[in-house]
């Protein structure tokens, strides 16, 4: 059995990215970009760069067969990815959004195939099977079913972060609320904390959220991160690596770095947040969110920089 520092769970995403744009689309009217770029997106992004940080992370993830899931499966293997964990369907599995960066935001258009209805039974009984010392969910799981995951990942004396990943669940907070309390870590971005603790002001939402959650790790752009625990509150700013080109998966990125810091090396929180933020950052200066994810090397380098 192969002993992993943490096991990220979640599907695969092709992503089509359309930068240069002169204007944003309208309807009736062809835009035409200067750039097309395709690459691996959703926990891809969160496992290429963990394992570009030397992380021994395994990857729970699901792929079919047809070409975005053999794309993003030969990404992975390129990237050193661990996929003994992943599994191939023999259909399709077809996850794909388009993105389209234009003056600091971004709209999308996604299409994914339906959940297999063993999604969830595949992830435990992949987690049941490994050892591991963290488990990372790369997006929002509900009450439901992340009280019996939390059991059994808390049951192998491991810890659990959950990421949140804008989504309908948001619609009601009340919900989200149950399920956060069951992690031991929540990383959202301000504007889903702000939602989750049914407040416009964030520092009401973080205050809110930790007297919920041992550890709420809230990603705030360009203003850096929030690292909230019972012990306070602490800002830590973002780095300055150059113009942004494309967010995204900043926030998958982020938690990389994050992750490294606090699983790996054992550091400060305030020092796993600038690994995040140097992740993140480095993250926006290239199209796609883990083609300028850095090595070790340069996640250490930057450190010393920005000290």
């Amino acid at each position: 059995m192969t002993d992993y520092d943490v096991v990220v769970l979640g599907d695969y995403f092709f992503d089509q990215i359309f930068t240069g744009l002169p204007k944003f689309p309208t309807l009736g009217c062809e835009t035409f970009a200067d750039n097309l770029t395709t690459t691996g997106g959703a926990l891809f992004i969160t496992a290429a760069a963990l394992s570009r940080l030397e992380v021994h992370a395994g990857w729970i993830g699901t792929f079919g067969q047809d070409p975005y899931s053999e794309f993003v499966y030969r990404l992975a293997q390129d990237e050193g990815i661990d996929l003994a964990l992943t599994r191939r369907l023999d259909g399709p599995y077809q996850r794909v959004t388009t993105s389209m960066p234009f003056e600091g935001e971004r709209a999308f258009v996604t299409f994914a195939d339906p959940d297999t209805e063993d999604m969830f039974d595949f992830w435990m009984a992949q987690l049941a099977a490994s050892s591991f010392r963290h488990a990372h969910l790369g997006g929002f799981l509900d009450a439901e079913h992340l009280r019996p995951l939390a059991e059994l990942v808390h049951a192998r004396g491991a810890t659990l972060s959950m990421d949140c990943q804008d989504g309908d669940f948001l619609r009601d907070p009340r919900a989200c609320r149950e399920a956060i309390v069951l992690a031991d870590c929540f990383m959202p971005n301000a504007r889903e904390a702000k939602i989750i603790a049914e407040t416009d002001d964030l520092q009401d939402a973080i205050r809110t959220l930790t007297q919920m959650i041992p550890l709420v790790v809230v990603k705030d752009g360009a203003r850096g991160a929030w690292i909230c625990n019972r012990d306070g509150v602490q800002h830590v700013p973002s780095i300055q690596a150059g113009p942004a080109i494309d967010t995204t998966g900043a926030g998958d990125c982020f938690n990389a770095g994050f992750l490294y810091g606090y699983l790996v090396e054992g550091a400060p929180l305030d020092v796993c947040a600038r690994y995040g933020n140097i992740c993140g950052g480095l993250s926006v200066t290239g199209i796609g969110g883990a083609t300028n994810s850095p090595r070790r090397a340069e996640l250490l380098d930057w450190l010393k920089r920005t000290s």
